[in-house]
């Protein structure tokens, strides 16, 4: 563990987060040096000061901020070296709540390969994640398997297209930095080369996750498969009639069958979509426990 990383983190974050924005697409708003303009109201707030636009934050302020509110909250002095700044990284374009759940996930990723049960995924750094990691030898594992989930959850933003190029590029760096500190084969600070990557990845603006039951090829298909379905019937009392009608009558049918099948096809691959999105935006069902402080696990007490 360590307690003197938080400069040299809050130094390779800057990098990429860059300078001033008011990119009416990026769901953080107007942001200066990665700060938003929400975070610094809330930051006044607490100060007992009036609001003012985050674009005359100070240098001193920001430090406070990226140390309050982040470092502080994701208790990073008591991660090992390495994670701690991926961690920090992920908490300040995510959310310190997301970047805790990509995380604790990784950790259980892990911890199953050796047979270990999963810890709560709850978004708390709280004492059972802290305990988990540090009882692992392989943080470099860790790292790739958060920055893994992290690349995940981006995928399914609404502003991937937008910001995507760069976010990889930026998970990419972190994943490379952090994992050479972690080995102890570098000292943590920003290479040579290292570019913005401006845009908030928030899981709140995640894609919709498809339905098997609603959407344009859904009603399409059934639409089609109503009209197939009336033209048949209408058709019935005339089968034997001609070869013709007898012909049109078995390709509706067919169309028919084909329809339904298109129609099972979509809710399959809907309910499939739907289930690894969940998944990658954190936002499946939660276990019963919901505190990551209520349970010990016996073998992290032994």
């Amino acid at each position: 563990m360590v307690a003197q990383n938080f400069a040299p983190a809050l130094a390779c974050v800057n990098v990429h987060e860059g300078g001033k924005d008011d990119d009416k697409r990026d769901p953080g708003g107007r942001t200066a040096y990665g700060v938003t303009q929400a975070r610094y109201n809330q930051y006044l707030r607490d100060q007992g000061r009036t609001r003012a636009d985050v674009w005359d934050i100070t240098v001193p302020e920001r430090v406070a901020i990226w140390r309050a509110y982040y470092w502080d909250v994701l208790r990073a002095d008591e991660l090992p070296a390495g994670l701690d700044y991926a961690v920090f990284d992920g908490g300040v374009n995510s959310g310190p709540a997301q970047a805790v759940k990509w995380l604790q996930r990784a950790v259980n990723d892990v911890r199953a390969k050796s047979g270990e049960g999963p810890i709560l995924v709850d978004g708390q750094m709280g004492t059972n994640t802290l305990t988990a990691v540090n009882r692992i030898d392989d943080i470099d594992a860790v790292i790739a398997a958060m920055q893994d989930r992290r690349l995940a959850m981006l995928h399914n933003l609404k502003t991937w297209a937008v910001y995507g190029k760069g976010w990889s590029r930026r998970v990419n760096d972190v994943r490379k930095l952090a994992q050479a500190v972690a080995r102890g084969s570098v000292v943590l600070a920003p290479p040579p080369g290292w570019t913005t990557a401006p845009g908030k990845a928030l899981p709140s603006d995640a894609k919709p996750l498809p339905s098997a039951t609603s959407g344009a090829v859904t009603s399409g298909v059934g639409t089609a498969s109503s009209a197939v379905s009336s033209a048949a019937t209408a058709l019935q009392p005339a089968q034997g009639a001609s070869k013709t009608l007898d012909t049109v009558l078995v390709v509706l049918l067919v169309l028919g069958g084909l329809l339904a099948a298109a129609g099972a096809a979509w809710a399959w691959w809907a309910s499939r979509k739907a289930r690894r999105m969940a998944a990658d935006l954190d936002i499946a069902p939660p276990p019963a426990l919901t505190n990551d402080n209520a349970l010990v696990p016996a073998e992290m007490t032994a």
